[in-house]
Parts: structure tokens; sequence; C-alpha cells
């Protein structure tokens, strides 16, 4: 793709085909630059040397100012200011959100253990849901509607304050949390009732499941543990066994020096 150098002509060439014809209608976003036309080429430009005006003596060199001895070995701090200025960096998207959302997991991280639902019809099925009442028909009580519910608040101007919205909003959550549990519990109670069993609670479920696992892992280490002590133990034996080879055979040579010594 060839480079465009000429990106601040933008608008008059514009301007040109639409008075020539080969533009029938003005583009989107041809008011808006003729309000705020662009007054800088950001494009980069490679810098080009006369090779045959560089004189060979090193200190003459197209590298080195006039009024100065030194040569240039590195960029200037004005210079490495205009590399990354607030004009060609990229912004950092923040959003309302995204902070609300931060907070609320932090104090409440138990939350994430909640099942979440990840199928989405458009990407924003919030945007569809009555946020002026928290617990929505078609969306689980969690940590969004906590979120959604302040920003409501905030735009409909029923509270002022940003940290008086949230802490409505978690009010209002701690009570429908407390709904459902309650709910749940006479649920139960009243499935016991009519003669519902329920052998073991959905803890004791999971941890009988996990100490299966557990008795398995325990067993398997446990004979490793013993084949590593047999080992040991075979390589004790034979490391003992060299030695008492070892005094064996120094104790016979002393009995049979002694035993020459007898003779003479």
């Amino acid at each position: 793709m060839k480079i465009q150098t000429r990106a601040t002509t933008v608008l008059e060439r514009t301007s040109h085909y639409l008075r020539v014809g080969v533009l029938k209608q003005k583009p989107a976003w041809y008011d808006v630059v003729g309000s705020h036309p662009p007054s800088t080429d950001l494009t980069k430009k490679p810098k080009v040397f006369d090779l045959e005006a560089q004189k060979q003596d090193p200190t003459e060199s197209l590298f080195r100012k006039s009024d100065e001895r030194l040569f240039k070995t590195r960029v200037l701090a004005t210079e490495k200011a205009h590399q990354n200025n607030s004009i060609s960096r990229v912004p950092k998207l923040q959003f309302l959100e995204d902070e609300l959302r931060d907070v609320f997991y932090h104090q409440h991280p138990w939350e994430f253990s909640r099942p979440k639902t990840l199928i989405e019809n458009s990407g924003n099925d919030n945007a569809h849901c009555d946020w002026s009442h928290m617990l929505q028909l078609n969306k689980p009580l969690d940590g969004e509607s906590v979120v959604q519910r302040t920003l409501w608040l905030l735009k409909n101007k029923k509270v002022s304050d940003l940290f008086e919205a949230y802490d409505k909003a978690r009010f209002e959550f701690y009570r429908l949390r407390m709904e459902e549990e309650m709910n749940s519990l006479v649920s139960k109670e009243e499935s016991a009732m009519y003669g519902a069993v329920y052998p073991s609670t959905n803890m004791e479920w999971g941890l009988k499941q996990e100490q299966e696992y557990v008795d398995v892992w325990a067993k398997v280490a446990s004979d490793k543990t013993k084949l590593a002590q047999v080992n040991s133990g075979k390589s004790m034996s034979s490391s003992t066994a060299a030695e008492d080879t070892a005094v064996v055979e120094t104790s016979i040579w002393e009995e049979e020096v002694v035993i020459e010594e007898e003779k003479k």
C-alpha cells in the first residue's frame, strides 16, 4: 500500500470530488473535518543524507553539528518527548461500568462461584432489561444487576452521588439475595414435609466426591512411599555390606601378620 503523504489535504480533495461530481453526497465526516481541519502532518518521512556532500573526515560528518565537537550518538530528551506524545498515542478506554464491577467483585468474591450464563443473542442483552427495578425475568441476580441498577439511578437523576447510588443498589441486591435463600429453604422444608428425601446437601455431596479422589491418591502415595523405602533400604544394605567386607579383609590380614610374627 502506498504511503499517504497528503493526509492533510483530504478536505480539499473531497470538496473537489463533490464539485466535479465524482462523489454524489457528502461523507459523514465532511462537516466535522470542515469545522476542525487537520493542521499537522503526522506522516513519518525518512531522513535523506547526501553522501556526496559528506566529508571523508569524520570530524566534519553530517551527524555532527557545526558548533559541537562531539558526535551525536543518542536521541535528545526534547526529541524523545515528541515520539510518544498524546497525539499519536492510542488513549486507554475507561468505563464506569468496569470500575463498578471491579469494586463489587472485590467486595463479594464468592459471587464468582455462582454459575453464569455466557450465551447472549446480541451481545448487549442488558440494554433490553428494565432497570427501574433490579429483579429481571430473563436475567439471574448477580453483580451485573448491581452495576446496571447503579447506572440507571445516576442516569435518571434518582440519586445524584455515585457512592449513594451504588450503596442503594447494593442493599437492594442484599435484600433480593436473602429472599432467594429464604424461598429456597422454605421450598426444601415444604418438599420434605410432603415426603421428599434429601440424603445429603450439596456441600456434603461435594465433600464425598472429593474424599473419594483423596482416598485414591492416598493409596497411590502410600505405595510409592513403600517403594521408595525399599529402594533406599537396598542401597543402604549394599553400602553396609561393602563396609563389612572391608572390615573382614582387614581383620584377616592382621591375623596373618600376627601368625607370621609368632613363627619367627
